[in-house]
């Protein structure tokens, strides 16, 4: 009898076991992994010592911080953008911004197509669920589009802007802080290299109105925005959903804005009535995930922190540059209101029946939402030193990825910083992708229970 040594199996190197794995991974995987790999990328940039003025030292945590509040697009800043950072530092910052506005998988996809190289179908499903689009059909020309659309609009913003500049700052400096607030603006992240954001021009229409066509045309989503740009008209229920809520939230956010502020000595009584109604203006659109501001935050009037706090977790629209729970989920919410209200058991918007499901999902995306900055708002209380509303207002504008700060995001704790790079990551990814990373896969519930009723 002859005996034959056991051939071992041969592992392959990590790096190949590790490529297979994420070939294999779903769509949400590679979004919740992708985000975060560019989020330490980031920090590892930002780190090094020529991102910073001579005398200046970041610690990792700061740059861990200041990473994800430019990825998520956010805007909160632990140390002043205008002033520790150099000029790479903030090139740095300004990339990283663009990168989470447009989506990691956008820009990854483009670098794939000018190296010739083919988009995998997991790579345009996760695609598919970054827009949330309704299927992986035509993505990739989609993502073509949109850069397009991104590109052109950032730089007519960055032309008036540098033109406008010219009248308070040489040209070297007019022309970095045109194209950076442009690019900031678009994709609502609220980062400036002004020290006080925009409050210097608070009487500047022309400053004042291309910023907020900006947030604007970036908050409604690309899939709006291309609807616009291509058809001149609203024709989807979904676009008409988002133009009308957003016009009704900017309208009636305004309108209060300017009665609660009006005779208020530290925000906008010392201005010319025009630039009260220009100011309140602004301040309703910017907390829709934006985060610049023309007038100091931290001398609003508590009834106006309170609406900035609903017009935040609002914030924008799907498949935008954006957080919050989204204007569509805020309409269906109301129309479920509204169905109650009148004896309905459907939620009807434009003449058009809504899907249980999505319904469904709408409510759950503000509950849970509610939990989750509920949660760490209530972590963050008990250690965090300062006024509880300047905190809750943190917590309200990481999650709608907004940047707007009553003055203590500098003076946040470690632990506390670490509990906003969560909200402000969760916020940019979005509470479903987190959901249906857990969930996809498994069987759907086949038991159909007996109906009972209950009390409410």
């Amino acid at each position: 009898m002859e005996f034959y040594p056991e051939e071992k199996e041969e592992i392959p190197p990590f790096w190949i076991r590790f490529k297979k794995r994420l070939g294999n991974a779903r769509p949400t995987r590679i979004i919740l992994l992708g985000y975060i790999a560019v989020i330490l990328l980031g920090a590892l940039l930002l780190l090094l010592p020529q991102m910073v003025n001579p005398g200046n030292q970041l610690s990792p945590l700061d740059a861990l911080f200041t990473s994800t509040s430019a990825i998520c697009v956010t805007g909160l800043i632990v140390v002043d953008t205008a002033t520790f950072f150099s000029f790479w530092g903030q090139l740095t910052i300004l990339i990283l911004l663009q990168i989470g506005g447009l989506g990691y998988m956008t820009m990854t996809t483009l670098i794939a197509l000018v190296l010739g190289r083919k988009i995998e179908y997991r790579d345009r499903l996760a695609l598919k669920e970054s827009f949330t689009l309704e299927a992986a059909g035509g993505v990739v020309r989609f993502v073509l589009t949109i850069v397009k659309y991104t590109l052109v609009i950032e730089g007519v913003g960055a032309v008036i802007l540098c033109l406008r500049f010219l009248r308070y700052f040489p040209w070297q400096k007019a022309l970095f802080a045109g194209v950076f607030h442009s690019i900031s603006a678009f994709c609502n992240a609220g980062f400036s290299v002004f020290s006080n954001s925009l409050e210097d021009f608070v009487r500047d229409p022309v400053v004042n109105f291309t910023v907020m066509c900006l947030i604007i045309a970036g908050g409604i989503g690309f899939i709006v925005l291309k609807e616009l740009l291509e058809k001149g008209r609203l024709t989807s229920l979904h676009s008409k959903v988002v133009i009308t809520v957003t016009l009704f939230l900017i309208g009636l956010s305004a309108f209060l804005f300017a009665i609660f502020e009006w005779n208020n000595p530290q925000s906008i009584a010392f201005l010319e009535w025009p630039d009260k109604i220009m100011a309140s203006l602004f301040q309703a659109i910017t907390p829709r995930t934006a985060g610049f501001n023309t007038i100091p935050i931290a001398n609003l009037q508590p009834a106006t922190v309170f609406m900035l706090l609903f017009l935040m977790f609002v914030g924008a629209s799907p498949g935008g540059t954006g957080g919050g729970i989204k204007t569509t989920a805020f309409a269906l919410i109301w129309g479920v209101a509204k169905a109650v209200i009148a004896g309905k058991e459907k939620v009807n918007l434009f003449h058009r029946r809504v899907p249980q499901y999505i319904v469904f999902r709408a409510i759950a995306l503000a509950e849970l939402a509610l939990v989750l900055v509920g949660g760490i708002s209530i972590l963050m209380l008990l250690f965090q030193p300062g006024d509880p509303l300047d905190i809750l207002f943190e917590v309200f504008s990481a999650y709608g990825t907004v940047g707007l700060s009553r003055g203590i995001t500098g003076e946040l704790l470690n632990l506390s910083k670490f509990l906003i790079i969560i909200t402000m990551y969760v916020g940019k990814v979005g509470l479903f992708t987190i959901i249906m990373y857990r969930i996809a896969g498994e069987q759907k519930d086949l038991i159909a229970y007996p109906e009972e009723k209950i009390s409410i």
